[in-house]
């Protein structure tokens, strides 16, 4: 079987983009509900993506949460468990600063992270400031999707782990948002 792709609601695609700008030069982190493939469908369709807003650290490289809010989120979780939409997992930022480009790849440490837990998908949103013009919203052969807002420059990427006998590898998944791009490309064309 094909692997599946990743259809993501317009909202909740802007919302990860808002994440990110928001804490730009730090890393954003936030959670995915949505749908998970089924024998008729073959993608995943996220809903909805929520930002973590208290968390006890943010630096460029990590996240850490407090223990209350990840005691928090725990019990949310396992509350939303029998009912849907799903936690499908996390979205997290690679931010630009200083010489350091930024990139929309696993990071090793992200590799790490990603295989302790039980979640399928890992977005991974590299952002960087913008000197000049606007970059076009669009879908890449890879399956990323990339372009411009305000002064940033996004690349989106989401990965699933595979496990081809051992080890567990990432695999990158294609992302379909196509009214997430015309409204961005919309807003492009207003500026």
């Amino acid at each position: 079987m094909a692997l599946p792709t990743v259809h993501i609601r317009k909202e909740a695609f802007l919302v990860m983009v808002w994440a990110a700008i928001e804490t730009f030069r730090k890393e954003c982190l936030g959670f995915l509900l949505g749908y998970p493939p089924t024998a008729e469908k073959n993608f995943y369709n996220i809903t909805d993506a929520v930002p973590f807003q208290k968390v006890r650290r943010r630096s460029n490289l990590e996240v850490t949460l407090s223990d209350r809010a990840d005691a928090r989120f725990k019990n949310f979780i396992s509350g939303i468990d029998s009912v849907y939409p799903k936690y499908l997992g996390d979205f997290h930022s690679h931010s630009e600063w200083g010489n350091y480009t930024p990139m929309s790849d696993m990071s090793e440490e992200d590799l790490k992270q990603f295989a302790k837990t039980s979640e399928p998908l890992e977005f991974i949103i590299g952002i960087s400031a913008r000197k000049k013009g606007r970059a076009v919203w669009e879908l890449l052969t890879d399956g990323s999707v990339k372009g411009s807002f305000s002064k940033f420059n996004l690349h989106f990427n989401v990965y699933t782990l595979v496990s081809e006998d051992a080890p567990v590898v990432p695999q990158r998944l294609r992302i379909v948002a196509p009214r997430s791009m015309e409204t961005l490309n919309r807003i492009l064309v207003k500026k």
